[in-house]
């Protein structure tokens, strides 16, 4: 019997491990790999909403808890973090000297992890690399550097992949294989919209809501105070119940979190705040809303394949790919209002949101992710990389 490849995936927060989750489930159930997860960064922190118990709840392997989270508002807090994520994460990866790491999209651990691997010799698959956001967001570089240090590449998209070949990687190295996240997304248990509502607050009687998921812009921290304030307003005077979702971890999101504690004590009925749900109540909350709002990807990545419209606010996600449910607006109250009545009363925007169009796959990604890392050798060839041109 063949010896099992040793797998080890670095997740640092929510979103990371939501979108992976499939490929984690497979890996963890296929016999040819021995599989675990190393839990860090937002995951771990109480003000986040400990989201690393939804993976101890799933039964994977732990391989180790690295706490390097500063819980700070203040730009310093992030370089801080990464500082004191790479040696405990080297000094990790020396004592389970895994066959091949994952890793996810564009945010601390990505760097941190590539970084480390790469110094080490050890080979690194990396996860959306060559996507595009034209946001000028530390995320597009922190992509785009974690993809050069990085031996595998799993883009989503065809487009992706030039952008790949144009930074100088290998051809041989990338594998266009679609959104992993829709995998789960897509295959999620339906609740109704009551059994919805009511495992989330079961005082609340609500019809119609949308869904508001508004994130830190690095760039933009001294007006994140005034600009969620402004998307707040906008869904105020709409009269429709919104449910709030926390932010990630960036600079500027404890003015984020502060704004949603006022409206919800201000206005009762109408917000409700929740720091992490449950999987399937999350996928269920926001296959029965009336739209989405704000500028999570979950807008452009996973909810058109439920029909789902999505209103992005500011510079946040403009220039990616993007089905016809998803309307960019600037931080402003008289374009935010004209696009939350397009979502509700426009009939033939509607009808192309219902078509359900997703230009990030199928979902099913994860068993052509789960055979690539089986097959592919782990040489020297993999391990020593030169740019292409």
């Amino acid at each position: 019997m063949a010896e099992k490849r040793k797998i080890l995936a670095v997740s640092g927060a929510r979103s990371d491990y939501d979108l992976l989750y499939k490929v984690y489930d497979k890996l963890n159930k296929d016999a040819r790999f021995d599989f675990s997860i190393v839990i860090t960064g937002p995951n771990l922190s109480e003000t986040y909403g400990y989201t690393a118990g939804n993976i101890e709840n799933d039964g994977f392997r732990i391989a180790g808890r690295i706490f390097n989270l500063i819980d700070s508002s203040q730009k310093i807090g992030r370089v801080v973090s990464i500082g004191h994520q790479i040696p405990s994460l080297a000094h990790l990866l020396l004592q389970e000297k895994p066959d091949i790491v994952l890793v996810a999209g564009d945010r601390e651990e990505a760097i941190s992890v590539s970084l480390t691997c790469a110094y080490m010799d050890i080979p690194l698959a990396h996860f959306f690399g060559g996507d595009i956001a034209k946001d000028g967001n530390i995320d597009n570089s922190v992509r785009y550097a974690s993809s050069k240090f990085a031996h595998i590449h799993f883009p989503t998209l065809e487009q992706h992949k030039q952008t790949l070949l144009k930074l100088g990687e290998d051809e041989w190295r990338i594998h266009v294989v679609g959104n992993p996240a829709l995998d789960r997304f897509l295959e999620t248990e339906e609740l109704s919209k009551a059994e919805t509502i009511r495992e989330i607050d079961e005082a609340k009687a609500i019809d119609d809501y949308c869904v508001l998921i508004q994130h830190s812009i690095i760039t933009q921290v001294e007006q994140q105070a005034e600009h969620i304030r402004v998307t707040l307003e906008a869904i105020r005077k709409s009269g429709k119940h919104c449910f709030v979702n926390y932010p990630n971890s960036d600079a500027g999101s404890a003015d984020i979190i502060s704004a949603y504690r006022e409206y919800v004590q201000r206005y009762p009925d109408q917000f409700t705040l929740f720091q992490n749900l449950d999987r399937k109540i999350y996928v269920n909350l926001l296959r029965h809303a009336l739209f989405l709002i704000g500028n999570s990807s979950s807008g452009l990545v996973e909810v058109g394949s439920l029909g789902l419209p999505a209103i992005n606010v500011g510079e946040r996600q403009r220039g990616r790919a993007h089905g016809d449910n998803v309307l960019f607006v600037d931080t402003n109250a008289e374009e935010i209002a004209a696009a939350i009545n397009t979502v509700l009363n426009d009939q033939e925007f509607l009808a192309k949101v219902k078509l359900k169009q997703n230009p990030y796959g199928d979902g099913k990604s994860a068993d052509k992710i789960i055979d690539i890392l089986a097959q592919i050798e782990l040489n020297q060839a993999l391990i020593h990389k030169n740019i292409t041109y």
